[in-house]
């Protein structure tokens, strides 16, 4: 599998071989994300009504108190809080209704079920892994999170037997609590799903397959949200959660109220750097908050915030820039632990923002971050705002917004649909239908402009549909948070 670095994707030819996947198709670690501030760009504003509307929600807080923008010189104050009318009683004024509709339950569960042959057909006995895509045998930490939530959903679906089950789980317990660490504190960045062995950055990355290349908080924040949940559902596995968690050193990833990643330049220099921004960065938070290790600024989602309007929707930009404004830690935090009062007014103004573009302009809009099988990246964000421009596409190796391409996202569409039910989010369920494959799984969804499936099974769309299916099932969070 390994030997040329070009990237390469396909399906299964006639001969039923499986072709080469290389390391640029797979889901990259976010430590890359942002490993230096950058100054505060440009971004679409309309003072006067943000201002209106921050200065009402600051008089019904009962005065809450004003937080000067350190964004550049003669900005004007804004509100501490520009995201808690929610949280003060006040209803939302982007609250939708909670439709329902009676054939819901056979809906996810059906596409439970077809993410789940692609989880079941990509497993790795050896170690309890799932590849990140098919025929790769390779996963970022934050792929072997969504490995674990597969099959815990497979389990508590009905789609995996318990015993069977119990085996899978002990087994990829097991893995985490051997495989080597990077620098004996945090799990490197990329590991063998065959093997549970340290990988590199890319095929011919020997140095980092030798003794790792670093660790990303925010994939490690994924693991620890999931680790949570297992521990705190599954009685019978708590204690070997916990022992994989007892070999972290926690304290060189938290700090100064921050979330710190490190890698190994190709130089062999270590560099270390605060990970992650608004939304990412409450996610993975959360992760560690749940084992008491809080950080307590990426934890709060005020901290940072900066207010933007993106077609008429209060949004908040992230005052140190380089954020991924999109659907995909928004989700998962809800399906996961559920929202904090600030996150689900945040929640409700993206999903807002997603709907009147449809509006505006007839294309069903649902972005996220996806594995897209297109060159050269391979790899996407499709954000609702980005540099000041909405709806644009981003990779991690550029900082320049891209205009292309552009999908409607199968996980980010049940993942709203369980979370929100309306007619927008069950349009767009229809719309993503033909990314479904049965019996091999999940594409990452559909062009907007064709509504061609964009190939690519993986292991994130298919746990994050499975997470969905499970939320509508049980009514609510997969689990309840820790540590807030």
């Amino acid at each position: 599998m390994r030997g040329s670095c070009l990237a390469v994707w396909g399906c299964c030819g006639a001969s039923g071989t499986v072709p080469e996947f290389r390391a640029g198709r797979r889901r990259a670690p976010h430590s890359s994300f942002h490993p230096r501030p950058v100054p505060m760009r440009k971004t679409r504003l309309r003072p006067l009504r943000v201002l209106v509307l921050l200065a009402a929600v600051a008089l019904l807080a009962g005065g809450a108190g004003w937080l000067l923008l350190r964004a550049g010189a003669g900005r004007a104050a804004v509100p501490a809080s520009p995201l808690l009318p929610a949280a003060y009683g006040v209803p939302s004024p982007y609250a939708v209704r909670r439709d329902t509709f009676p054939e819901e339950r056979q809906l996810f569960l059906e596409a439970a079920r077809t993410a789940w042959a692609y989880v079941d057909r990509e497993y790795q006995p050896a170690t309890g892994m799932v590849n990140s895509v098919t025929g790769y045998p390779y996963a970022t930490l934050w792929d072997v999170a969504s490995g674990l939530a597969a099959l815990y959903c497979a389990e508590r679906l009905g789609f995996l037997p318990r015993e069977e089950y119990d085996r899978r789980m002990r087994r990829a317990l097991e893995t985490l609590r051997k495989m080597r660490l990077y620098d004996g504190a945090a799990f490197n960045k990329n590991y063998s799903t065959r093997s549970g062995a340290i990988a590199g950055r890319s095929d011919r990355d020997t140095q980092g397959a030798a003794g790792g290349y670093g660790w990303s908080s925010t994939d490690l924040g994924r693991l620890l949200v999931w680790l949570h949940v297992i521990r705190s559902t599954q009685p019978e596995h708590a204690e070997a959660a916990e022992a994989v968690v007892r070999r972290l050193d926690l304290s060189r990833i938290v700090a100064d109220g921050y979330l710190w990643g490190e890698d190994v330049g190709r130089s062999g220099r270590k560099r270390r750097y605060t990970e992650g921004r608004i939304p990412y960065e409450q996610y993975a938070a959360a992760g560690f908050a749940a084992w008491g290790h809080r950080a307590e600024k990426a934890l709060d989602l005020n901290a940072n915030a900066f207010p933007i309007t993106v077609m008429d929707v209060p949004l908040v930009s992230d005052r140190r820039g380089d954020e991924h404004l999109t659907s995909e830690p928004i989700v998962l935090m809800g399906l996961e632990l559920g929202w904090t009062p600030e996150m689900r007014e945040l929640a409700l103004r993206m999903l807002a923002a997603q709907r009147e573009r449809h509006e505006r302009t007839g294309v069903v809009t649902v972005v996220s971050e996806d594995a897209i099988p297109r060159a050269p990246h391979y790899f996407y964000y499709y954000n609702v705002n980005l540099k000041g421009r909405w709806f644009a596409v981003a990779v991690q190796s550029s900082r320049k917004p891209l205009e292309g391409p552009r999908w409607v996202s199968a996980k980010a569409a049940f993942g709203w649909h369980a979370l929100l039910p309306s007619e927008y989010t069950k349009l767009a369920v229809r719309t993503v239908a033909p990314a479904r494959h049965p019996g091999r799984g999940w594409s990452s969804g559909v062009y907007e402009q064709s509504l061609r499936p964009t190939g690519g099974e993986n292991v994130n769309t298919a746990a994050v549909i499975m997470e969905a299916a499970l939320y509508h099932v049980q009514g609510g969070p997969l689990a309840r948070p820790a540590g807030r």
